[in-house]
């Protein structure tokens, strides 16, 4: 719930810096952003005792981070290049032989495009947008057991997905832009659980931080 205000709090002041703001030119250019947001996972903390020993549970976060790379072919038409990843948990088992912990990871790698409209906001330095993206999901879960023998076990699974949603981009200046943008993640099902679960489609809220270079104008 913290993060979840915090992403919101961010968004509102960049609505607000950007209002004095001057229109800059986006065809042709380039951006590099840092991705930071929710997905649709909420914390679950289990502790078990019992006559074995202590089980803990720890499930993700939902908070999620990534970088992504983007050029406007047009005023209106932007491609983007998306890498993002968030914890999906963590367990821990104490028995009588020993240490167990696992640790596991969803990465998402999409290629997207972003839609601005209307056509009036071109030269407006807010531009509200639609996007759509494509590619790979891949999770990671990694077993290590301490106890009179060490042991690690490492599995990768992979699922085609993609993510569909809207947001709102702010031009600060002709070098920076922040964006706000919603979106709703899916994929098929991993044929293994990771972190516990086959799949984790759903929404995810976010706010990026860009740095623009390249051609366009003044």
């Amino acid at each position: 719930m913290n993060a979840a205000k915090t992403t919101l709090a961010l968004a509102v002041l960049f609505v607000a810096v950007t209002v004095s703001a001057s229109a800059q030119s986006l065809e042709k250019r380039h951006q590099i952003e840092l991705r930071l947001g929710l997905w649709n996972q909420v914390n679950n903390v289990r502790t078990e005792v019992g006559v074995g020993g202590v089980s803990t549970s720890v499930g993700g976060s939902g908070f999620l981070g990534g970088l992504a790379y983007g050029h406007w072919l047009s005023e209106g038409l932007g491609l983007r290049v998306s890498v993002g990843a968030m914890a999906a948990g963590v367990d821990t088992e104490i028995d009588g032989s020993g240490v167990s912990t696992e640790t596991a990871a969803i990465t998402q790698v999409l290629l997207g495009m972003k839609y601005y409209f209307p056509k009036s906001t071109y030269g407006s330095s807010v531009r509200p947008f639609l996007g759509a993206g494509v590619g790979m999901f891949i999770g990671s879960q990694v077993a290590s057991r301490v106890g009179a023998v060490v042991t690690a076990e490492a599995r990768t699974e992979s699922a085609i997905g993609g993510e569909v949603g809207a947001g709102v981009d702010f031009l600060l200046g002709r070098h920076f832009v922040t964006s706000v943008g919603l979106a709703f993640a899916f994929m098929t099902d991993f044929e293994q659980p990771i972190g516990g679960s086959d799949n984790y489609s759903g929404p995810q809220l976010t706010v990026g931080f860009g740095y623009v270079f390249g051609g366009g104008s003044r």
